[in-house]
């Protein structure tokens, strides 16, 4: 009886482990985009999405993991930082993360404030965003923008410009269909605002280290939540890519209502 009972406990502890197994697997769409030359990788599950980017930051002393979490399903979600999982891609280790709140007081220190900083004068750095200017500005900048370019923008989209106010209004121009994937819609997102690893990349304050921390948030149906997690850049080995550079890598486990979203990114 004894070992009926051990064998019937061992079976259902396999079935368990096999559905938890199959729970987690996530066999969605995957893809990558690129913003201002840092890449993006995102994965699609059965209810959720998670976008993920690294980047030096503070200094090339810690890596930037940002994580963003779509919840595309009926019920809410809850995302906790403790969750997600991060090894080093070279030495097969794991790797503890430093918390946004910790990091700060690190950085107040007087000692830390060169060490951590690129300026070492503890001043945020606020990139001139489209809310900062009117539309009247905006048009002049593009313009001087495209002249510069022989007529057309940086971007390669050849806009031409005009010294006639009001001439490249949009309701001048013939309308165009626009069709925007997922991609699109991701990447445009992520494009919203002053990005935090461009940000922190830049001379930062404790503060804003605080302030884009990921932090544990239940997301609401057709909701969003994104943050930072911090790693210590010289606990990650190195290894030597095609081209001859030294080169880092992680990989990234980020578990989201049952589902398991795994990244393997490369830190430069």
């Amino acid at each position: 009886m004894r070992y009926l009972l051990c064998a019937l406990v061992f079976g259902c502890s396999l079935l368990a482990q096999d559905q938890t197994s199959t729970l987690q697997k996530s066999a969605g769409a995957r893809g990558a985009f690129y913003v201002d030359g840092i890449v993006y990788q995102y994965a699609a599950g059965r209810e959720f999405t998670v976008v993920v980017a690294a980047h030096p930051l503070l200094n090339h002393k810690f890596v930037g993991v940002k994580v963003r979490v779509y919840n595309g399903g009926q019920h809410s979600v809850t995302v906790k930082p403790e969750e997600v999982v991060v090894e080093d891609a070279v030495a097969g280790r794991a790797v503890a993360a430093v918390s946004g709140a910790e990091l700060a007081q690190r950085m107040r220190k007087p000692y830390n404030i060169a060490r951590y900083s690129v300026g070492g004068t503890g001043v945020d750095a606020q990139p001139i965003t489209s809310d900062m200017v009117s539309p009247q500005m905006l048009e002049m900048m593009r313009a001087l923008a495209a002249r510069a370019n022989g007529g057309a923008m940086p971007s390669g989209s050849n806009v031409l410009y005009t010294d006639t106010p009001g001439a490249l209004d949009e309701e001048d121009q013939p309308a165009r269909p626009v069709e925007c994937d997922q991609v699109c819609r991701l990447r445009a997102r992520e494009t919203q605002g002053a990005d935090p690893l461009m940000q922190l990349q830049r001379q930062t304050a404790p503060d804003t280290v605080e302030q884009y921390a990921f932090l544990a948030n239940t997301v609401p149906p057709r909701g969003n939540v994104a943050g930072v997690l911090f790693y210590p850049l010289g606990k990650l080995a190195e290894r030597t890519t095609s081209a001859g550079k030294k080169a880092r890598a992680i990989r990234m486990t980020v578990p989201v209502g049952g589902e398991s979203f795994q990244f393997e990114m490369v830190v430069e």
